[in-house]
């Protein structure tokens, strides 16, 4: 048996469970993990609160996290790519979760060995952010030269977002309170905004792209700083048309019901000869070993704002909904070697 942070349902008060349940098995294309540290994300808190059941309905009681670090305890004969005792870090899949948990099984095509340099927090502190950059490029198809703006830019996501943009050659903008000034600064951002002292829509214009993390609320601003023919995506707003067709995998009614609810956003952005797309970040083990490979080539080391206790689960989880971290918050699960 293991121990594993679990929900028997949708909660708005964000209470989870740490259970005994049974050590998953393999197949042959299958690795188990030993996790040392997971991420603590902010799709936590929509997966608890049932806000991604448009794309996902969870099976109860789930095993939450999708991030991890650890080493790999047994490999699938089909699995030629690793070994037992390699250090491993995978994103989960989002509709399935389960790294908040001693043990866990992922498809060995999700999986990559960790940077060399970085240590097992610092290693759950790069799938999430990292994958979702690199596939928010690949929807913008960004240029050299161009210039990108990260609204609320100095979290997890930002901290991988903005070293990685720097290394596309972009102009990186990002905002945020007065005190991530520093830290924005000194990882390259080019601008940065004190969103409690300036309005971002009266400083920036003629920006190519916006990556947006704050979602419905905000979209009508970023779309005003973009110049024709930018393009804003969306990693908190709402999914339309463009993105079932892209993604697939998705039922009619869901594709249905993407292209009616993205459909004010797609006529907003084309009235002013702009684009509107979202994202929804996919696992992807091959996009993480090119990270992996451009974090060894980088030298980066992400910044930790807190580490929490496998038994302070709750107090993780609350302090990712309070939305103010400088860096990841992570939550070790067992030691690491």
């Amino acid at each position: 048996m293991m121990k594993a942070v679990q929900i028997y349902g949708y909660s708005k008060k964000l209470e989870a469970h740490i259970n005994d349940v049974p050590i998953p098995r393999i197949n042959k294309h299958q690795v188990l993990i030993k996790t040392y540290v997971t991420g603590v994300d902010p799709h936590l808190i929509l997966a608890i609160k049932g806000k991604v059941r448009i794309f996902d309905r969870y099976k109860f009681p789930l095993t939450l996290g999708i991030e991890l670090s650890g080493v790999i305890e047994s490999v699938g004969e089909a699995a030629t790519d690793f070994k037992k005792g390699d250090r491993v870090y995978a994103l989960m899949p989002l509709d399935t979760m389960g790294a908040f948990a001693e043990y866990v099984v992922a498809d060995a095509n999700i999986v990559a060995k960790m940077p060399k340099h970085l240590s097992f927090e610092e290693g759950a502190a790069i799938p999430l952010s990292a994958l979702t950059v690199v596939q928010a490029f690949d929807v913008l198809k960004v240029k050299p030269g161009a210039k990108l703006f990260i609204p609320g830019g100095t979290g997890g996501f930002g901290q991988i977002a903005i070293p990685y943009a720097r290394s596309k050659k972009l102009f990186v903008a990002v905002s945020g309170s007065e005190s991530s000034r520093r830290f924005a600064l000194s990882i390259g951002a080019d601008q940065f905004i004190d969103y409690q002292k300036q309005d971002y829509v009266e400083v920036l214009k003629d920006f190519d792209y916006v990556i947006d993390t704050r979602g419905v609320s905000e979209f009508r601003k970023e779309l005003r700083i973009l110049k024709p023919g930018g393009k804003l995506l969306s990693l908190n707003a709402v999914p339309n048309a463009r993105f079932a067709i892209q993604h697939g995998g998705f039922s009619t009614i869901q594709r249905i019901l993407f292209g009616a609810i993205g459909m004010p956003f797609d006529i907003a952005a084309h009235l002013q000869r702009k684009t509107y797309d979202f994202l929804y970040v996919q696992p992807n083990g091959k996009q993480l070993k090119n990270i992996t490979q451009w974090i060894n080539e980088a030298g980066i080391k992400p910044t930790i704002d807190s580490t929490f206790a496998f038994p302070q689960v709750s107090e993780a989880i609350a302090k990712i909904a309070q939305g103010t971290a400088q860096g990841k918050i992570l939550m070790t699960i067992q030691e690491g070697e």
